[in-house]
């Protein structure tokens, strides 16, 4: 090894090459990079989403739903499959299998299914199943609203040009438009006309749409050149459906359609109206492709927005909302100032403790190894995102541990005498095992994280990645460049600091009595973490992830079944001023409202579409700017709707940056017998009296009353009628049937066949709907049918193929953890014999504990392959099987550390700190291995099977400096971030945390404690020497025999 270091050494030329090579290369890593708030990654969930308009939600099961599962069910890597029948809608969601890594083998085995399951659904869907894969980039970048009082053409007008102008811009893959509603022609029919002529419906569909047909009628051959020949029918304008004739007799007589309906360009009904602050209009959604900076395609819309501003109509706003960018730049800035922050702190610390020339070369490794993470990085598919950076702030304290091991050896060695030469290459050559080793403790614990399952594990993947990249090329800088550069600067020796000696003669001496005494100070240890592990572990919950200070937040809103549009429209207003009251306008931002809709799933899933239903987003300025904690507003908020009158659900619901999939309690109560109402208003009944329960709901919604229709099958065949002539009457005389388009450009108009606004869907008209038979005779559906009024549902839901309803709740997670109340809710059922009763029915605990199963059964395998891959690193460095014992055992007493900080700051023991704790034995070996391996030199120097108590603390003072000094360093690297002093992300913050105050405890642990357990066990050597020898000298001697009488 010597050699290897006396080659950098002995060329600084090579050595500063290299070392501008990394500089460079790191910059131009840095501007290749994209940045986005978080790492980009496949949920593992595919959407199929079908619509049928007018359709019923239980027709939309029975004709779609269970066509597509059934194929479905037969895909290989669906863990999970749901499904949501809702009127007019069915959408099927496959929850792929998280550990496979390529999920679009499974995707095209899932849209081979689709196809093979569009042969048995109804001809009259519009448009075929759209099966979509979702992914972490599918939500938009921003929200643009745009409002003003203007003329609903006006704004729609300018909606399209708007989404046109942003298609344009560089990085946006689309826009999605909410509020937009298309053009329509209503045909609105005369039914007494009708019944009078004998004009059927079919009659009135068929001739209009084979008179608006354009197509190509073949070619002629035109002086030697071919020239297409056009059948030109399309309508040229939409009013031109008035003049379609219907009928004729031959004698100049014509029945056209202006005869027997009104024609009216209109809009559609609404679907989803949306409002911002208090106006309503278009919302458009950009979304960026997926390869694209964030940063870069929010920042070129908003440039197109302001030159777009400029030429609106008068009267018209367009307002920029929910800017993820400003979260992205936050966190950016959040982390610049907590890594200078922490880059200054180990920078004094370095200063304090050595000499000016070590500590400059030790400091400026730090930006080098940097440089090279930032040129690795592109070739491991990483970006620069909250995970990546916060990885450099992990890292940061600990980047200089290896470089101050080294460069404290070369000094080391220059105080014996060697030159600066001799000395940088014999010093780093003596402590490279240990330095390799710490390198390779810390990439060993952190990288079994990188084989996570779930969602947590392709999130988390990039931290187990960055801290390996960081790690090896602060390895490389330490073990190449440092000793260069520390071997070419001067002739005088170094002067050690008097402070540093008189610490160390006094740790010596501490440290000397202290293993005099090994087994009580041993004893005092173990007792005091017992006691601080019991009774902490009382004071600190456990959260999967915890509930913080959040910048945004809905308010989920239901009317009693029936509400209109213009109903809930009134509602939501009183509902914005009154918000406005409660939060200051100093940290608010925006409030939009969707009205028709409150699904909360940010990629698709919905419970379905009702004028009675609505979601509000509150948007509120970012944690650091805002003056009033979130947390406290939604409690005060929570307690207002409880007092409001008029709505049948109101509740708020925090919009977090977390990856959880589904609510605290999530339970499917699965079964297709009527027992799962039973059980389901049951568990209901026990949510709403729990005391730690926010908010409850199921997903069973009333909908619209179903009208039932018996048919009377001889009453059909004798007037030479079917099924399919009394359903297509009947959807005219309720929503009306979308009959032909016209495809205009830019623009398309939808022709709708629907009966006077003043009849339609009332139960009167339908009675007397006549069906025309194919005599001429108007047949009303009364004698053909016998009616029945039955309740409908809103939705039908579907657990793997079976009926299901589900439990919702959210929970006060300072009362109670996701665990602890589906615990308590398992042993209720248990207690009530509920599933004994009841035992049709299934039940599935999913939503927030299914993943925190998940994770937490993929945290106890990574840190069990880390524990055994340590152990076997150690037994290979030591040679022993005892030593690593020595080196581990300190890591539960490390720990303890961490649960003394979370108890006294009141803290939860979160996923992510969780992984900050096994990231932590990583660093809490480190310093243990260096002081043992400098133990164990010792006692080879003096050529002794055991230290004595004298010599033992003489080692261990030895390794005082770079111990404290590594811990310190690491401690202010991290500091900063951990106690947000340069702004803060909670995400983050309970890994960091974890880690401060675990590697606090952690150097009191291997400074104290591991000199004791090293001499216990030189103590139980010798022990073992001594039987080991006893019995060999029983065995070796000779056996005594008995005197022979030979009397």
């Amino acid at each position: 090894m010597h050699r290897f270091y006396a080659f950098f050494v002995n060329r600084p030329l090579v050595v500063n090459v290299i070392m501008l090579l990394a500089i460079v290369g790191g910059f131009i890593g840095m501007n290749t990079m994209r940045v986005d708030t978080m790492p980009k990654f496949d949920l593992g969930i595919v959407n199929i989403t079908t619509f049928r308009p007018g359709a019923s939600s239980e027709d939309m099961e029975l004709s779609v739903t269970v066509a597509i599962e059934e194929e479905l069910l037969n895909v290989d890597g669906i863990n999970k499959l749901v499904s949501n029948s809702m009127e007019g809608m069915s959408v099927v969601v496959a929850h792929l299998d998280q550990d496979e890594k390529d999920h679009s083998k499974i995707t095209a085995d899932i849209q081979k299914a689709v196809d093979r399951a569009s042969s048995k659904l109804p001809a009259d869907l519009p448009t075929k199943p759209l099966v979509e894969e979702l992914s972490s980039s599918s939500v938009p970048v921003i929200e643009l609203c745009l409002s003003g009082e203007v003329p609903e053409q006006t704004l729609r007008q300018t909606a399209k040009k708007l989404e046109r102008g942003l298609r344009d811009v560089d990085g946006i893959a689309g826009v999605d438009l909410v509020g937009y509603r298309n053009r329509e022609m209503k045909l609105f029919i005369h039914p007494e006309k009708l019944y009078r002529l004998g004009i059927s419906y079919n009659e009135i569909i068929n001739a209009i749409q084979s008179r608006n047909l354009r197509d190509s009628g073949g070619s002629i051959e035109s002086f030697g050149a071919d020239k297409k020949v056009l059948t030109v029918g399309q309508f040229e304008d939409p009013k031109d459906v008035e003049d379609v004739i219907v009928r004729a007799n031959g004698l100049g007589n014509y029945v056209r359609v202006s005869d027997i309906a009104t024609v009216i360009l209109d809009y559609s009904d609404w679907d989803i109206e949306a409002r911002c602050d208090g106006s309503s209009g278009i919302s458009l959604l950009p979304r960026k492709k997926s390869q694209i900076d964030g940063m870069i395609a929010t920042n070129a819309v908003k440039d197109y927005v302001e030159d777009i501003r400029k030429t609106l109509p008068d009267g018209m706003q367009l307002t920029m909302v929910n800017d993820i960018s400003r979260f992205t730049k936050d966190m950016l800035k959040v982390l610049k100032n907590n890594a200078v922050m922490g880059f200054f702190l180990v920078l004094a610390v370095l200063f304090i403790f050595f000499q000016f020339r070590l500590a400059l070369w030790v400091s400026l490794g730090l930006p080098v190894a940097f440089c090279i993470t930032f040129a690795l990085m592109p070739v491991f598919g990483l970006n620069i995102d909250m995970l990546t950076l916060y990885a450099m702030i992990l890292m940061l304290g600990m980047l200089v541990d290896d470089a101050i091991v080294t460069g404290e050896a070369i000094f080391a060695k220059r105080e014996l005498g060697l030159s600066w030469q001799e000395a940088a290459a014999a010093g780093a050559s003596s402590v490279s095992l240990p330095v390799l080793v710490s390198t390779l403790t810390t990439i060993l614990v952190f990288l079994p994280l990188a084989a996570l399952g779930g969602i947590e594990g392709k999130l988390m993947w990039a931290l187990p990645m960055m801290v390996t990249l960081i790690l090896f090329a602060s390895l490389f800088e330490c073990q190449t460049l440092l000793p260069a550069h520390l071997a070419h600067g001067g002739d005088s020796k170094p002067k050690e600091k008097k402070w540093v000696t008189n610490l160390q003669n006094r740790y010596r001496v501490f440290i000397e009595k202290a293993v005099a005494r090994r087994y009580l100070t041993i004893s005092i240890f173990i007792l005091a973490t017992a006691v601080i592990i019991s009774v902490s572990s009382q004071m600190i919950r456990f959260n999967l992830y915890p509930e913080t200070d959040i910048d945004a937040f809905w308010v989920k809103v239901e009317l009693p079944e029936g509400a209109s549009f213009n109903e809930t429209r009134e509602k939501i207003a009183f509902l914005e001023s009154h918000l406005r009251t409660r939060i200051p306008d100093y940290d608010l931002l925006n409030i939009t409202a969707q009205i028709g809709h409150h699904d909360m799933d940010l990629y698709g899933a919905t419970e379905g579409r009702n004028p009675a239903w609505a979601l509000l987003t509150v948007y509120m300025k970012l944690q650091g700017e805002r003056k009033s904690n979130s947390n406290d507003i939604i409690a005060q908020l929570r307690q207002d709707v409880k007092e409001m009158e008029g709505f049948k659900e109101l509740s708020i619901k925090p919009m977090d940056d977390s990856p959880v999939q589904g609510q605290p309690v999530e339970i499917e109560v699965i079964g297709n017998d009527e027992q799962r109402y039973i059980v389901a208003d049951s568990l209901s009944d026990f949510l709403m009296q729990h005391p730690a329960v926010l908010d409850n709901w199921t997903s069973y919604k009333p909908g619209k009353d179903i009208v039932r229709l018996s048919l009377n099958h001889e009453a059909l065949a004798d007037k030479r009628l079917t099924v399919a002539d009394v359903t297509q009457a009947v959807r005219i005389g309720f929503d009306g049937v979308i009959i032909d388009e016209l495809q205009l450009v830019g623009e398309k108009i939808d022709y709708r066949l629907q009966f006077q606004p003043q009849d339609q869907g009332k139960l009167a008209t339908l009675m007397e709907l006549g069906i025309m038979t194919p005599a001429g005779k108007s047949v009303p559906l009364r004698s053909l049918a016998v009616f029945k009024i039955e309740p409908g549902e809103a939705s039908i839901k579907h657990y793997l193929g079976d009926r299901t309803i589900t439990i919702y709740a959210s929970i006060a997670r300072d009362k109670i953890s996701t665990s602890q109340i589906n615990d308590e809710i398992a042993q209720y059922v248990k207690s009530s014999s509920l599933l004994i009763e009841n035992n049709k029915v299934r039940l599935f605990f999913g939503g927030e504990l299914e993943q925190e199963k998940a994770a937490m059964g993929g945290l106890e395998t990574a840190a069990l392959i880390s524990m055994l891959c340590l152990f076997l690193l150690f037994v290979l460095l030591f040679h022993s099987f005892t030593q690593p014992f020595l080196i581990m055992s300190v890591i539960p007493f490390g720990i303890t550390g961490v649960f003394i900080g979370f108890a006294l700051q009141n803290l939860d023991l979160s996923m992510l700190a969780l992984i900050g704790i096994i990231g932590l034995t990583g660093v809490l070996v480190n310093d243990s291995t260096v002081m043992l391996h400098s133990l164990n030199r010792k006692r080879k120097e003096l050529s002794t099977k055991a230290l004595s108590d004298q010599q033992l603390a003489y080692g261990a003072a030895t390794r005082l400096r770079p111990i404290m000094i590594t811990s310190i360093t690491t401690i202010a690297g991290l500091a900063p971030a951990a106690y947000e002093l340069g702004g803060a992300n909670p995400f983050m913050t309970p890994m960091i945390m974890a880690m401060l105050w675990g590697i606090m405890f952690g150097t009191l642990v291997t400074l104290v404690l591991l000199p004791c357990l090293y001499s216990a066990e030189q103590d139980l050597r010798r022990v073992a020497a001594k039987l080991l020898n006893k019995e060999r000298q029983l065995n070796s001697a000779p056996a005594s025999l008995p005197e022979v009488d030979n009397s």
